[in-house]
């Protein structure tokens, strides 16, 4: 490999880290769920594959497809997709300075799921009490809704009239 091989490999390798890194944090991805690089040279290009490990994979790969928004500022940088040629593999692939970076997990790999919380003893049943019968209350007035009130309060015995009637003096 050339000197700017290496040094875009390196570019590529800190791009990703720095992207694991700030994408983790933002969603507490446990510390044991992280990618492995290699770098791997196929025909003629190189190619840095890292394997996601730990408990939460599968959960931790398709987030950051999903909701990582990658930095890609170089002239012929690729966004993520997923890469469905590889069998036995769930791939992201993406480019970024001319390299081409993958991030990926096997397809039998399974979420361990959470560790069971300790259960609490149950509290105590109520103790139970012989109380005396209350005495059934009278039924409550209804009551009457606030609109319906305004409108029959001002049903005909509004202070003021559509028509005013004079009055005449007596004569």
């Amino acid at each position: 490999m050339t000197d700017t091989t290496l040094t875009a490999l390196h570019a590529a390798r800190l791009h990703a880290d720095e992207s694991w890194a700030l994408f983790a944090l933002q969603k507490a991805i446990p510390a044991d769920t992280k990618p492995e690089w290699q770098e791997t040279a196929t025909d003629g290009g190189v190619v840095l594959s890292g394997r996601v490990t730990g408990r939460r994979a599968v959960w931790a790969l398709d987030r950051f497809a999903r909701d990582f928004y990658l930095n890609l500022k170089n002239l012929g940088d690729v966004r993520p997709q997923f890469d469905i040629t590889q069998p036995g593999r769930t791939v992201l692939v993406w480019r970024y300075g001319g390299v081409w970076v993958e991030l990926w997990h096997p397809e039998t790999a399974v979420d361990a799921p959470k560790a069971a919380e300790p259960v609490h003893d149950a509290p105590a049943p109520p103790v139970t009490v012989q109380a005396t019968p209350e005495p059934t209350p009278e039924p409550a007035a209804p009551v009457r809704s606030p609109v319906r009130s305004l409108i029959s309060r001002a049903s005909g015995r509004l202070p003021y009239t559509h028509t005013r009637r004079k009055e005449t003096p007596a004569a």
